[in-house]
């Protein structure tokens, strides 16, 4: 689906449609900006932050290859920072090829209707676990669907090297950085994972007994 011989037949359709590679932590586009163009990640790990009115940086979504971020709305102003986690490769289309695409590509469409279904999902959980769980246990739910994005062995002995800080998971997690901490903290004794600066390996085996 995400192949380039797939990008080659869609950009027939829509001859806006172009490949960009971007180099680790540069930033794709930045909150305030007015979007023009949705944007699908076919390689490397996206991350999108929101800084608040009191100048608080938040970490609100990781993407993965696949992911869809950008707009699907023309004069959209962006409430959000789009910057890659490592070295990235993406598509990009207008909003004007956009419609094009989708009503004469049903591969496309389909595509993208999966993908926005997909985050939606993401999205409901994310504010379900919030309500109802433990910091604890949204800081497990958290990292295991990380291990879907970061699916890298690394070389520290553990099964997943995820590029993140503390204060990234806390982000995602919806807690403070000091209650994650603790969490993490309880989690590294029981073998689950461990940490650096802005590295943190887990134990994937371990994280799904924990869960």
């Amino acid at each position: 689906m995400l192949s380039e011989d797939e990008i080659t037949r869609w950009r027939t359709i829509a001859p806006s449609l172009v490949t960009l590679d971007f180099h680790d932590k540069a930033v794709v586009y930045r909150q305030g900006d007015r979007l023009a163009s949705l944007f699908w990640l076919l390689k490397g790990i996206v991350k999108l932050s929101h800084i608040t009115e009191g100048g608080i940086q938040l970490t609100t979504d990781v993407m993965g290859p696949g992911g869809v971020f950008g707009s699907t709305l023309a004069a959209h102003i962006s409430e959000h920072t789009a910057t890659s986690l490592g070295e990235i490769h993406v598509a990009k289309v207008t909003h004007e090829d956009l419609d094009s695409l989708v009503g004469e590509s049903p591969e496309f469409a389909a595509f993208l209707c999966a993908e926005l279904e997909a985050w939606q999902k993401r999205t409901e959980r994310k504010l379900i676990t919030i309500l109802t769980n433990t910091v604890e246990t949204r800081l497990i739910q958290t990292l295991r669907e990380l291990a879907l994005v970061f699916g890298t062995p690394c070389p520290h002995g553990y099964a997943l090297e995820i590029p993140l800080t503390q204060q990234d998971i806390a982000d995602l997690v919806y807690a403070s950085r000091p209650a994650v901490t603790k969490a993490m903290n309880a989690l590294r004794r029981r073998g689950v994972l461990d940490y650096r600066r802005e590295l943190i390996c887990v134990n994937h085996i371990a994280l799904e007994s924990a869960a």
